[in-house]
């Protein structure tokens, strides 16, 4: 599985954890995001590698339209498309002129993100929560660890329930700190936002059929 496709599904399945924040006393949480048919806002990412020190900030934005249909875009610094739609996850890395096809069954920690994405989770049946070091965050701590992730913290607005950053920490690690802007609940959007066919000339890796 592509590292950075993990990457994305868990910054995506930790936006959606929906009702199950509510016996955390997260009620406002659960009102926006676990009622959202859609969710769409902007994004800047900063990725930090533990053993050199160096970081990667990204930029972009994406929307999520249940129950299981994803797009995220980044534009820089380089341009990369994850989509995820009722065939396939598909991963457009524009500059590489390369597109790797998934199947949505995916595995291990993948798989459990997608699990979020689909609704089919509650997350204290995956996670301890505690309050977080600063106001209005908290702390998500897997009751089972994967390589990607061993911790994650959210910030919360508490008044609109809107989630202002998430910072989730791997096995080694490296930190993906995520702040979100422009974040809207229930905007119309068509199902072919999530189409997908690659562009002619670039190579496909179809991964469907291993």
């Amino acid at each position: 599985m592509n590292q950075k496709i993990t990457t994305s599904l868990l910054t995506l399945c930790l936006l959606c954890l929906s009702a199950g924040f509510a016996n955390a006393g997260i009620e406002t949480l659960a009102q926006s995001y676990g009622k959202a048919e859609t969710i769409t806002a902007n994004f800047v990412q900063t990725l930090i590698h533990k053993d050199s020190g160096s970081k990667e900030v990204r930029t972009g934005s994406f929307v999520i339209k249940r129950p299981q249909l994803v797009r995220w875009v980044t534009n820089r610094p380089s341009s990369e498309l994850l989509v995820v739609n009722k065939t396939a996850v598909w991963n457009y890395l524009k500059d590489e002129e390369v597109v790797y096809k998934y199947p949505l069954d995916l595995a291990d920690e993948s798989q459990n993100a997608l699990r979020f994405l689909l609704g089919e989770s509650n997350v204290e049946n995956d996670f301890f929560v505690e309050d977080g070091e600063e106001k209005g965050s908290y702390l998500l701590v897997p009751k089972e660890p994967t390589a990607n992730l061993t911790e994650a913290t959210i910030w919360i607005n508490d008044e609109n329930g809107v989630i202002t950053r998430l910072r989730i920490v791997d096995f080694y690690g490296n930190i993906n700190d995520i702040s979100f802007k422009n974040v809207e609940f229930n905007k119309p959007v068509n199902d072919s936002v999530f189409d997908f066919t690659p562009p002619e000339g670039v190579d496909v890796e179809d991964n469907t059929k291993k």
